[in-house]
């Protein structure tokens, strides 16, 4: 596994919780389709200075795609970015997208559910977003990271029931036993209402499923 590096500043980390939610600016919505997936380089460039922006207020540096981002398959990229959120906060990076994982993420994409992990696989803890109606990976790591807090869109968090905000976030940060930490990801162009579906599993277990991509394959890009 790649190794993540402790970064300066004031990453913050579960269970703390940013002051607030950071609408995207600029606003991505705008230069990214929402019937489709979508990689333009309008989409992707905008979308990363979005990121690049709610990065600041913790005083992190800005998200450098890899050099093969493009030639990723969609939920290799949802890989990836994931990876690049967690690491730049010195978190360890997720080994690889265990092939298991991948199918039951495959399903909450198409049904526009949290997925979860396949009955009898092995884990030692596990969390699982899901977003839709976005056609970039990018937008929806963005909202699970930086507007999921009070008055963002997350359905989960409401001004009667706070308990939801932020979880997105704090699945994506989470502290997993690494031995190894593994992903599923899953991309269905028309899972939610004929739009967009994303979903992602993160799991820490004690064996090593077969995986289809690994985070020492991406390495040399990044």
């Amino acid at each position: 596994m790649h190794a993540a590096v402790a970064t300066p500043g004031h990453a913050i980390l579960p269970p703390a919780n940013p002051p607030t939610s950071i609408a995207p600016q600029p606003d991505f919505l705008t230069a990214c389709s929402s019937s489709g997936y979508d990689d333009s380089s309008g989409c992707t460039s905008t979308t990363l200075t979005a990121i690049d922006n709610g990065r600041r207020a913790e005083a992190l540096p800005g998200m450098s795609l890899p050099s093969n981002w493009s030639g990723l398959s969609p939920q290799e990229q949802l890989f990836v970015a994931t990876n690049l959120e967690r690491m730049v906060r010195g978190l360890p990076a997720l080994s690889s997208m265990a092939t298991a994982l991948d199918q039951a993420a495959g399903v909450g994409a198409a049904t526009g559910d949290d997925p979860s992990p396949p009955s009898g696989f092995p884990f030692r803890e596990w969390g699982a977003n899901w977003a839709g109606g976005v056609g970039s990976p990018l937008e929806a790591v963005y909202y699970w990271m930086y507007d999921d807090g009070p008055g963002s869109s997350n359905a989960d968090c409401t001004p009667g029931d706070s308990g939801g905000c932020w979880g997105h976030r704090d699945k994506i940060l989470m502290s997993l036993s690494c031995a190894p930490c593994v992903m599923g990801a899953g991309f269905n162009a028309q899972g939610w209402g004929g739009q967009p579906s994303w979903a992602e599993l993160l799991v820490g277990m004690s064996s090593t499923p077969a995986a289809d991509f690994t985070w020492q394959q991406e390495a040399p890009y990044l």
